[in-house]
């Protein structure tokens, strides 16, 4: 056990050494000989995701650590302290926002005894969702800091401090399509948009991969010989050992292409986003980093974009005989890293810093013109992009964010 505390405070002192994403100058005051009292999990990260059930209470944990064993009984609580989340936010490019008073509850005394190096464990309870905070899609977390009540031993002030990311179930209605779903937005075609930086992302669910070339994702900046940007379902053109045939994503530009390392599951929630940074581009299957393309020629301005059409342009049918649910479409002015799209995968806030169209999928109001009827679905930012499709639609309900499949109507 000697042993086992003497390395912890060893790599205690590390992390004391280093810059964290809460470090404070205070840090310098403190030798590493002294003792401090800490947030286990803080040493491994500055957050953790917990899903807040639809009803009644959630509870998690977290351990309250002294980087030497106390030597009098030291008395510590956990206080709300926004700017925590303010700093995660400007550094994660997050718009979380503090669960409200009233929807959390801390405990009163936190106690590590004279002679231990550490608390019994800590047990936060989170409320389920008020209705208003529901309804107000917003992103929401739980900043905590660690203060002493008696003096005894002070905190450090980087690992200290931790958040608790709350996401919560959601249930809602998703349109199912068989074959494809040939979304279009008309804005983006009567007014292209430049993005220096991008990222596309969708969460869906296909019945099967038995085609090649249908796109996900399409768009061209509408130029002769110009930057385009293709997300398709392309290789390999038969199964092999490590992928079924067609269960690739590939990335596709004018003359250059990347197939992601891993492939999509049929009959199964899947999501899929591609960012680019300016000079590369990077795929992401189910929040796995899976491949990167550098050198291609960049699509820098978004028109006339589509959503699960057929990756040829000519409407010749690769969907065909597929079914399609579809939730969760964004467009972003930002290259998103690793951390945000694993966080983000079944929600995000509609106000999240460079999200310039998001689509939920879970309504859509049918509109009769003089060209036939179309189901149009609302952009949920404030920048009133809006899908439109021509394409018969089945509603699927009571589905739940956390559901990992959805039977088929």
């Amino acid at each position: 056990m000697m042993k086992l505390n003497y390395i912890k405070t060893l790599l205690f002192s590390a992390v004391v050494a280093g810059v964290g994403i809460f470090a404070a100058c205070d840090d310098a005051e403190y030798s590493v000989l002294d003792t401090h009292a800490y947030i286990d999990e803080a040493l491994g990260g500055t957050s953790s995701k917990v899903t807040v059930q639809a009803t009644g209470e959630t509870t998690t944990t977290i351990n309250i650590h002294m980087s030497n064993a106390a030597s009098v009984d030291s008395h510590y609580k956990l206080v709300v302290d926004p700017s925590v989340l303010e700093e995660y936010n400007k550094m994660n490019g997050t718009s979380y926002i503090t669960i409200p008073e009233g929807q959390y509850k801390l405990p009163d005394d936190i106690l590590i005894k004279s002679g231990e190096y550490n608390a019994e464990e800590t047990t936060i309870t989170l409320e389920a969702f008020s209705e208003e905070m529901v309804n107000s899609g917003e992103a929401y977390a739980l900043p905590v800091r660690l203060v002493s009540k008696d003096g005894n031993y002070p905190v450090m002030p980087n690992t200290g401090a931790y958040i608790i990311l709350a996401e919560n179930i959601i249930q809602f209605s998703a349109p199912q399509f068989f074959g494809g779903a040939k979304l279009s937005s008309p804005e983006y075609a009567s007014d292209p948009k430049s993005y220096a930086q991008y990222t596309v992302e969708a969460r869906f669910q296909i019945s099967d991969t038995n085609n090649r070339n249908r796109a996900v994702f399409t768009t061209s900046d509408g130029e002769a010989n110009g930057g385009s940007l293709l997300l398709r379902f392309e290789d390999p053109q038969s199964d092999n050992s490590e992928h079924k045939a067609h269960s690739l994503v590939q990335i596709q530009l004018n003359g250059s292409y990347v197939n992601p390392t891993n492939h999509f599951e049929t009959n199964k929630w899947q999501h899929i986003a591609v960012t680019f940074d300016g000079t590369t581009y990077r795929i992401y299957v189910n929040g796995i980093d899976s491949g990167k393309l550098e050198g291609g020629k960049p699509c820098l301005k978004f028109k006339g974009i589509g959503w699960f059409t057929d990756g040829d342009g000519n409407q010749s049918g690769w969907w065909n005989g597929c079914k399609i649910l579809v939730s969760q479409i964004r467009i972003w002015s930002v290259a998103r890293n690793a951390a945000q799209i694993q966080n983000s995968m079944t929600q995000v806030s509609p106000k999240s810093t460079g999200l310039e169209a998001y689509w939920r999928m879970d309504k859509g109001t049918t509109e009769t013109r003089s060209d036939g009827t179309y189901t149009v679905f609302k952009d949920v930012t404030e920048h009133g992009y809006t899908l439109e499709t021509k394409q018969n639609v089945t509603w699927v309900d009571g589905i739940l964010s956390t559901d990992t499949a959805t039977s088929w109507r």
